[in-house]
């Protein structure tokens, strides 16, 4: 519990918070679509407790500003950078209200951001990035079977390893097209060649790319999953909750195993 703040007000948040993410989860990884009403009844909870924290001299408004400000702010950068969606970005902006500091109490590794948005974000970042070293994985384990991966495709080695990283192969007639999976194939000048960030923008376009592959008789390609990133911010979340910020505690190991040697 936060010193000065009722133990009521901290389960309200962590309890809206918790509720929040998995239901948005859940629609998510469903039909990539979540209702804007999640986040503004989320955020609005967090706004009322975080006046009433503000009321009761817990919360300085000037540091209340600064978490919910900063967050907000990292959230529309990589938003606006296309590097994940809005209900991503309003995910995390109803999460600075609802969570702008840390919990009262002390999570495994002890080591949180005083930004806590911050702390699920960056926890949430480590395990999308587990999920490349999985598809890498299933990948080389179908290559150890013998499964020719890029056939048809002479793309030079380090494209092809990207898209070891983020894509798999599978047959065309199984792919389910956007909002879920896009093709990392495109035909250029009747030749098939490997896109390493497909076009998100218009489902439109990446339907004709679907569509040209199979005109061309191509039966098998490699698609990208979109990576369900509200799921990732309920996974950082609770990662954050029980063991606190993971890539900030392994900074401060590797800082001081760097100061011992």
């Amino acid at each position: 519990m936060i010193p000065g703040l009722p133990s009521i007000v901290e389960a309200i948040r962590l309890t809206a918070s918790i509720l929040m993410l998995l239901y948005a989860s859940v629609r998510d990884i469903k039909t990539r679509e979540v209702s804007d009403l999640v986040w503004l009844l989320g955020g609005s909870i967090g706004f009322a407790l975080d006046l009433y924290a503000v009321f009761l001299g817990v919360y300085r408004p000037l540091g209340l500003l600064a978490s919910i400000g900063i967050s907000t702010l990292l959230a529309y950068v990589i938003a606006y950078l296309g590097l994940f969606g809005g209900a991503d970005f309003k995910a995390l902006t109803a999460l600075s209200l609802l969570l702008p500091h840390p919990p009262g109490f002390s999570p495994l590794l002890g080591v949180v951001s005083p930004l806590y948005p911050l702390t699920i974000f960056s926890n949430s970042v480590l395990a999308g990035a587990s999920l490349s070293i999985l598809i890498l994985l299933r990948n080389l384990l179908k290559a150890l079977r013998g499964v020719s991966l890029f056939e048809g495709l002479s793309d030079p080695w380090w494209r092809k390893l990207l898209v070891l990283l983020s894509g798999f192969r599978k047959p065309l007639s199984s792919v389910r097209g956007p909002p879920f999976e896009y093709s990392l194939e495109i035909l250029e000048d009747g030749c098939r060649r490997l896109v390493l960030m497909p076009s998100l923008e218009s489902d439109e376009e990446a339907i004709r790319v679907l569509r040209e592959l199979r005109d061309v008789g191509v039966s098998e390609i490699w698609v990208s999953s979109t990576l369900p990133f509200l799921l990732l911010i309920a996974i950082g979340l609770f990662f954050s909750l029980i063991l606190g910020d993971i890539p900030l505690w392994l900074i401060f190991k590797l800082l001081g195993a760097g100061k011992m040697g």
